[in-house]
């Protein structure tokens, strides 16, 4: 995958996931801004893990 369109995604996921959980976040009373950070900081982690643990699956079949 091209590394431009990878950058993309990871930003466009992590904003798509970010969003929601901080919708989340707020549901449960929490309308500082240290917990919706925190949501998008999470969402973050887990776009980038998951590309890396796809990457890497990926390049073992071939």
């Amino acid at each position: 995958m091209d590394e431009n369109l990878k950058i993309t995604l990871i930003g466009l996921l992590t904003l798509i996931i970010g969003t929601i959980f901080a919708s989340i976040v707020a549901s449960f009373g929490f309308t500082n801004v240290l917990p919706g950070l925190l949501s998008f900081l999470v969402a973050a982690i887990m776009v980038v893990i998951g590309f890396r643990f796809t990457d890497h699956h990926l390049a073992s079949r071939h």
